[in-house]
């Protein structure tokens, strides 16, 4: 294990600088040992208890016994009876330094004793002015010696100042300071005089008598601390003035501001359809959103106590889809933030995210089809799936479904294709908890075939020849529709007829300017035409050759 020699000389002197730090170190000085309280701790006896078996228990000097027993008016040791209460002065108690255990570490944390810096672990143990320390996206849970425990949240410190056990009594005086960073509590009720828990911040003093509570240093101002109370009563101190903080209400403290009202907090987040079981992943929460919520803080924990922290985050709505953590038992816990900054009322579930298999992974014979044409969807088989989940649609978030399937086997024969465009498919495999992730979408395109090209003619045609039109085979043509019109637009059509053969002979055309197009029938292809050929039909010899030869000859007899 690594260690270094550090010094926190330079960190620990600023807030020292302030006369406030001054009086509140002279204070902490002089609670770092057993104080001599005029209070008593009390005691009821129980059968077979003795005054001097008391003693040699709780007393640091059991020879006082004889002073407990006047001070207490008793004359005879023996005779006091059961039920009745004793009072022992604080001072006569035994009293030793206590330890506290570290139960959880997530991410990573260090602590320092006298200058020496170390990764913590849960062997350790922390004492007296040790000083914890958390990083980014980590966390540590502490269970003190009465029972109490304390969440330390992530970019932490907190320094040990009092930790005192009053021998077996069961007080603990606890007394630590929050430097920066955050810590929330599940404390046990303090009985007796010597029993304390307390958590100091740059801004004030929290006592806390039995009661679950967060406090928090803001992250851009240390001056300013929120505290919250789910549970019990919390005495807040700033300067001279005292806030009792109750369940329900928070209190936002600054040093440079008068010590406020406590706040009611904002209600907690009420679930909507809640799952106590989740097939795989996503995993989706929802809750009803709350009037006077800025946003919602979310924890994402793997025990049942809520130390292990697994993920966290800050939310602007009421719903959150959780990370792909592994599969088991996890806790989640929200809360809403007002607008102060103040976190409401926790709102708590346990779930399982069920065993389901894992993605199974897609085959894709081409990324291109022909509108019509046969299309086979294929993926891997996984060990553990009983059926499978495809989804297929025109867009990347699946938003406009063209197929959603449920089916055993691992293939989809898409026999009569599909329309021309852009498609996107993606399977999950499933089985009696449900079906798992899917697996990243693949991407094809379907596009049409291309149109007839027809074989270029002659510009002019006698009409008493016949024309001979051919054009190239199309792809998924069952037979063709050619069209012979005297416009362009081909309003006037003059001719038509279909043909299973990729040529027509046309005659007895009428003698004029034609117009000649082709189309392939067949599976998305209506109404695709060719180009259009332009062919000028005149009459036989068109009289050029007979007038041709009879001037000629006209002139041969001239001569």
């Amino acid at each position: 294990m690594n260690t270094s020699v550090i010094s926190y000389e330079d960190d620990l002197m600023k807030p020292l600088r302030s006369l406030s730090f001054y009086c509140v170190a002279f204070l902490m000085v002089m609670l770092a040992t057993p104080q001599s309280l005029a209070e008593d701790w009390l005691y009821t006896v129980r059968k077979g208890d003795t005054i001097w078996g008391l003693s040699h228990k709780y007393l640091k000097d059991p020879l006082k016994f004889q002073e407990i027993q006047k001070y207490n008016g008793v004359e005879f040791d023996r005779r006091v009876p059961p039920g009745v209460t004793l009072k022992f002065p604080m001072e006569y108690l035994k009293f030793a330094p206590a330890e506290v255990e570290v139960t959880t570490v997530n991410g990573t944390a260090h602590f320092v004793r006298r200058g020496i810096k170390e990764q913590l672990s849960l062997e350790h143990t922390l004492v007296l002015d040790d000083i914890l320390i958390t990083e980014k996206d980590s966390s540590v849970a502490l269970l003190f010696a009465d029972g109490s425990e304390l969440l330390l949240g992530e970019s932490s410190e907190l320094v040990f100042d009092v930790q005192t056990k009053w021998g077996e009594t069961g007080m603990v005086d606890s007394r630590m300071r929050l430097m920066k960073g955050s810590a929330e509590g599940r404390v046990k009720p303090l009985i007796g005089p010597g029993a304390n828990f307390e958590v100091q911040t740059p801004s004030a003093v929290a006592t806390v008598r039995g009661t679950e509570f967060r406090v928090r240093v803001d992250e851009n101002d240390s001056g300013v601390v929120f505290n919250e109370v789910d549970e019990g009563t919390v005495s807040v101190q700033l300067h001279e003035n005292k806030a009792s903080v109750k369940q329900g209400f928070g209190l936002k403290t600054a040093t440079n501001l008068p010590l406020a009202e406590p706040k009611a907090l904002l209600p907690a987040p009420i679930f909507v359809n809640p799952q106590s079981k989740y097939p795989g992943h996503p995993v989706t929460l929802t809750w009803q959103p709350i009037d006077g919520a800025k946003g919602y803080y979310l924890e994402l924990f793997e025990d049942a106590a809520m130390t292990k922290l697994v993920h966290k985050v800050m939310l602007d709505t009421n719903q959150a889809q959780l990370p792909e953590v592994e599969l088991g038992d996890y806790s989640i816990r929200v809360r809403a933030v007002d607008q102060d900054g103040l976190q409401g009322l926790n709102s708590s579930r346990r779930f399982t995210i069920s065993p389901v298999p894992s993605s199974p992974e897609l085959t894709q014979v081409s990324s291109e089809y022909l509108t019509g044409e046969f299309i086979a969807l294929k993926w891997s088989a996984k060990s553990d799936a009983t059926k499978y989940r495809l989804l297929l649609a025109k867009d990347r978030q699946f938003d406009s479904l063209v197929l959603d399937q449920e089916l055993a086997a691992t293939q989809e024969p898409l026999s009569e294709g599909l329309p021309a465009g852009t498609y996107y498919w993606k399977v999950a495999a499933g089985n009696a908890n449900g079906f798992g992730l899917f697996a990243e979408p693949a991407r094809f395109d379907v596009v049409l075939p291309e149109t007839p090209i027809i074989t270029p003619v002659e510009d002019e045609l006698a009409s008493d020849e016949t024309l001979v039109l051919s054009w190239n085979q199309v792809d998924m043509a069952t037979n063709y529709q050619w069209q012979v019109s005297t416009d362009e637009s081909f309003s006037r059509v003059i001719d038509e007829g279909t043909t299973e053969d990729n040529r027509v002979e046309l005659s007895d055309l009428p003698e004029q300017q034609l117009y000649i197009r082709v189309t392939a029938m067949g599976p998305y292809n209506q109404g695709r035409y060719s180009e259009t050929t332009e062919v000028n039909v005149i009459e036989p010899g068109n009289g050029k050759t007979a007038f041709s030869i009879g001037s000629i000859l006209l002139f041969i007899l001239m001569l």
